[in-house]
């Protein structure tokens, strides 16, 4: 069926006479959220559990409106021009008689984004499908006016009131017509698809799910013995060598996984990706993370800018401004040189970074140009925190930089305006203070600028970049630039843009795709096989923060319920991720890998160690020991031990059941020569793109984090209960449940013999209306 969104709408103007039904089809892949709002309280709404739990978040009362949703969407990828409602095709069965009313409503709505939305008091008039950046009339969808209604998607916020006697063709107005010929650099739609289905009723899935019946019968010890098989399950790239001969799989599971990616249309997703096509539907956003370590000499131009001349442009920013830091050109506001840096943000603002600042710290080359040099994260509101980062350092030498993109992000702005109380309590209150001690990595220059900060030292980043996605442009360069050196960095967006290269290689065939290959490995473990958890295991200390980044990238990104489309899936999505480096882990949680639940794991190790270590007289180096862990552990997940080896063994009868381990518990390896920044930029990108692979084939939306979001809208109704309790003595409210208002109440009762008075909280959407900054 031709991409659409159906809605019928029964509207009610309390005569008679008036009343009339029509069905719009409006040529439009999805249904925004910021329109799913607005139907907070329309009867009879047909929505998916995650759009109502968006609708509580907000009020709007429609009156006499029924409203039916139903979603047929194709490719949420195809151009707007390329969609038409179905009587327009040729065979179609003629539209029945309209009332005059309907024929005009529909005529005027069919090739438009625009609702009408008619009732006796008023006529609403939104433009609520409008990509940010296409002309409307008066104005520019996404411009500061048209973001009024709602400006985190920047949908234009035309909101018209008048009185509304009658419903004539001449209430609609400003609509726009979806059939406009894009611009010659944006890239190419994929074609419409006629057939779509869930991917659990293609053929191909039925296939592997009676093949998974097959490979249940199958145990590891017999399938590594089969030396072909095992020579054809790995893989090499660029250094990086993959053996995932221990999974349960076969040649023909790996055939039927390629079947699979064949008929969800993978390698058009990919391309899609590299072209800059809006593949994050739900935001209508380009997903272009790949193009923060593109080659300086390459163009990708999308929606009418060249994004790789933009990052270029950050990155010598970046580059410049390290540079002035780390010789000491730019200093604080006591004269003295800022050696120390704290990066101030959460999530992917955090954990990327951390993750990365933690790999290089022992690279020989990489620790000698941070030498004298510290660098902290700040993340979480709460106070220890705070202390936490502070404690060892001198305010005169140290360096903030604040991360929001769009510099409104709560628990960011909280700590910075700590950040910056502590400078003004070491150095006085001066404005001088905040210029050269405090830096921005934001896209809201106003607001960083009345947060005090120099607008010089700010540093751009888009919202086609995610923030789990981001730790390739400002977000991680700024911080890694000015602690390691500009040219650090610039090894470990090489090493990035290598595993970029394989895996948008789609001409080439995907058995040497590693992060394919990844990526439908883990789709056969969860959807197929039913393994509903997946383990990190670096065997390398310099790593210890990556389980925990990857954990975010992974199930932040494929943690969802529903398709593209907005159907329920019927199928498992979505890894629960942890980890620890080796052999600590071995130490914690294996005793469960190995004798309880089956959790794929995948293990990393490397050739060479960051730090050679051999103590004379032992028999083996610190190295050795390592790696002979690390080849060891998939062994054991893989045979087990059988109750005939423990008899062999002279064990007693009664301790056999206690010793005899299973096996056949799969997992693959990653070696790589040796842990520099090259090769942590290869694993980052790695690891991304398995991510995206996954969400491709399971149809689902890797790009978006609604239900982050609906938490946050919870967070800010309790934190404006908190100071009304507080300051102005009201009871917690009835919309809480018990449960919380006893907590809420409890936790204000106790904060009697605090050292300090909480602030009063002027959060912009509080009553004050007072600015937080």
């Amino acid at each position: 069926m031709v991409g659409e969104t159906r809605i019928s709408f029964v509207l009610s103007l309390k005569k008679p006479a008036m009343a009339t039904a029509f069905d719009l089809r409006l040529p439009c892949p999805y249904l925004p959220l910021d329109f799913l709002f607005l139907l907070r309280h329309a009867r009879g709404t047909r929505l998916s559990s995650a759009a109502k739990e968006q609708l509580m978040a907000r009020t709007c009362v429609w009156n006499a409106i029924q409203v039916k949703v139903y979603q047929r969407v194709a490719d949420p990828l195809a151009a707007p021009s390329q969609l038409h409602p179905p009587a327009a095709r040729a065979g179609g069965e003629s539209p029945k008689k309209r009332t005059p009313v309907e024929s005009s409503l529909r005529g005027a709505v069919r090739n438009s984004v625009h609702l009408v939305f008619a009732c006796w008091e008023s006529v609403r008039l939104m433009s609520a499908f409008v990509v940010p950046g296409w002309p409307l009339r008066g104005g520019v969808a996404g411009s500061r006016r048209s973001r009024a209604l709602y400006p985190h998607h920047g949908s234009a916020g035309l909101l018209r009131r008048r009185a509304f006697p009658r419903c004539t063709a001449g209430d609609v107005r400003g609509s726009y017509t979806v059939g406009r010929r894009l611009p010659s650099e944006t890239p190419p739609p994929l074609p419409v698809p006629t057939d779509y289905v869930l991917i659990s009723e293609t053929a191909e899935w039925r296939r592997l799910v009676e093949h998974a019946s097959e490979i249940d019968r199958l145990h590891l010890r017999e399938l590594m013995q089969d030396v072909d098989r095992v020579r054809s399950l790995r893989a090499e790239y660029d250094g990086i060598y993959l053996d995932y001969s221990r999974q349960r799989v076969t040649k023909d599971t790996i055939e039927l996984l390629f079947a699979l990616a064949r008929r969800a249309r993978l390698v058009d997703k990919i391309r899609a990706m590299q072209s800059g096509a809006h593949i994050n539907v739900t935001e209508r956003r380009a997903v272009l993370h790949t193009a923060l370590r593109a080659e300086r000499n390459a163009s990708l131009v999308v929606d009418g800018t060249d994004v790789v001349r933009d990052v270029w442009r950050v990155l010598d920013h970046v580059r410049e401004f390290s540079e002035r830091v780390r010789s000491g050109e730019h200093r604080g506001a006591t004269g003295k040189p800022l050696r120390s840096v704290i990066a101030v943000g959460i999530g992917g603002s955090y954990l990327g970074p951390d993750f990365v600042h933690e790999a290089f710290r022992t690279d020989p080359e990489a620790f000698e140009a941070a030498r004298g040099r510290h660098l902290h994260f700040l993340s979480n509101v709460d106070p220890v925190d705070i202390k936490r980062c502070t404690q060892d350092l001198s305010a005169e030498e140290t360096l903030i930089v604040i991360v929001s993109k769009s510099f409104t992000t709560a628990e960011t702005l909280l700590n910075a305006r700590a950040m910056r109380e502590w400078l003004w309590s070491e150095m006085g209150r001066s404005d001088e203070v905040v210029r050269l001690h405090m830096v921005a990595c934001s896209s809201n220059v106003p607001m960083v600028e009345k947060f005090g900060i120099d607008p010089r030292n700010t540093f751009e980043f888009w919202d086609w970049v995610g923030g789990r996605y981001s730790v390739c442009s400002a977000v991680g360069a700024l911080p890694l630039s000015i602690q390691y050196g500009f040219p650090t960095f610039l090894r470990f967006l090489e090493g990035a843009r290598s595993v970029d290269a394989n895996f948008y290689d789609v001409a080439s065939p995907l058995a040497g795709n590693l992060p394919v290959i990844m990526g439908l490995l883990g789709v056969w473990n969860l959807s197929f096989l039913g393994y509903k958890s997946r383990a990190l295991h670096p065997y390398a200390e310099a790593l210890l923060k990556f389980p925990a980044h990857i954990q975010q990238v992974d199930m932040e990104s494929n943690g969802k319920h529903v398709t593209l489309r907005g159907d329920d899936v019927d199928y498992a999505v979505g890894e629960i991720d942890f980890g620890e480096p080796g052999t600590n882990g071995q130490h914690s949680f294996f005793q469960l890998l190995h004798m309880g639940q089956t959790v794929p794991c995948d293990f990393i190790g490397f050739i060479e160690s960051q730090y050679p270590l051999c103590i004379e007289g032992e028999p083996v180096s610190n190295a050795d020991e390592l790696m002979a862990n690390f080849f060891a552990q998939p062994d054991a997940l893989a045979y087990g031990k059988t109750a005939a080896e423990c008899r062999a063994e002279g064990r007693p009868e009664w301790l056999i059941p206690h010793l005899v381990t299973t096996g056949n518990r799969p997992s693959l390896t990653l070696l790589l020569q040796r842990l520099d920044p090259y090769a942590t930029g290869q694993l980052l990108a790695l690891y991304e793109h398995r991510t995206a692979v996954q969400g491709f084939i399971w149809d689902i939306n890797s790009f978006d984090q609604w239900g982050v979001e609906l938490g946050k809208v919870l967070a800010k109704r309790v934190r404006k209960q908190l100071n009304e309790s507080r300051y102005f003595g009201r009871p917690i409210s009835e919309e809480f449940n018990a449960s919380t208002r006893d907590l809420m109440e409890r936790y204000l009762r106790g904060q009697v013999g605090c050292v300090f008075n909480e602030p009063f909280d002027y959060h912009r959407d509080t009553d004050t209306g007072r600015s937080p900054l």
